[in-house]
């Protein structure tokens, strides 16, 4: 009776975490919240299971590896065709600062870690896939960390955002070709969150992506 109860109360905080990321889609706040309501659900844990199952990601979080404190004014001024050049010039064009001059959290748990890693190398994974900020690349990156990841936080997304399109009576094919894809590309890639990217800003972009196994950024 009580892990029947535990189970309606995960369920009624994720239906209040898609509902506030349906009013305000665009705020991270709201993607943050969402997140945080699956962060105890049984499906967060399926996915640690299977990260844990992959050996580079186990042996990252044995190591509990955080990366140095984020600069992006010395990123900015890396070569062009760099990552570090290349994630800086997303971040300043769209007006995000979001980790600059701020150490990465610290992390006491496996778990722990694997929520840190992901939220802080969100948007080197937007520089690393190609995949832009508009709501069919977003659904795109959403179903690239669906194939690497198994996080439920990208099924939410990918429903909310076909949800939404529907609403707002939008084509739906960009999307799912976005979300096709991503998926595909994904299921191609090494696990790119189990990799120090952060050592290696001032490596060429194309470098990288060859090593992962993605699509090379066309020159």
């Amino acid at each position: 009776m009580q892990l029947n109860l535990q189970q309606r109360l995960q369920s009624l905080r994720m239906v209040a975490g898609l509902g506030a990321f349906l009013k305000h889609p665009d705020s991270l706040d709201s993607v943050f919240k969402l997140s945080t309501s699956l962060e105890n659900s049984p499906l967060s844990t399926q996915m640690l299971r299977h990260l844990m199952e992959q050996p580079a990601m186990a042996a990252l979080v044995a190591e509990n590896w955080r990366p140095p404190t984020l600069d992006l004014d010395a990123l900015e001024q890396l070569p062009p065709g760099t990552l570090g050049h290349g994630y800086a010039h997303q971040m300043r064009s769209l007006g995000f600062t979001p980790l600059q001059d701020i150490h990465p959290t610290p992390t006491n748990t496996p778990k722990e870690y694997v929520i840190a890693r992901m939220r802080e190398t969100h948007d080197i994974v937007h520089v690393l896939t190609g995949f832009g900020v508009d709501q069919a690349s977003e659904l795109g990156l959403q179903g690239f960390n669906l194939a690497q990841t198994r996080t439920p936080l990208a099924v939410m997304l990918i429903f909310g955002g076909l949800l939404l399109a529907l609403q707002q009576d939008k084509p739906l094919e960009p999307l799912l070709s976005a979300l096709s894809r991503g998926f595909e590309m994904g299921l191609r890639a090494d696990c790119v969150i189990a990799h120090k990217l952060e050592q290696g800003w001032d490596r060429p972009l194309r470098d990288w992506q060859q090593q992962l196994g993605l699509p090379l950024t066309q020159a």
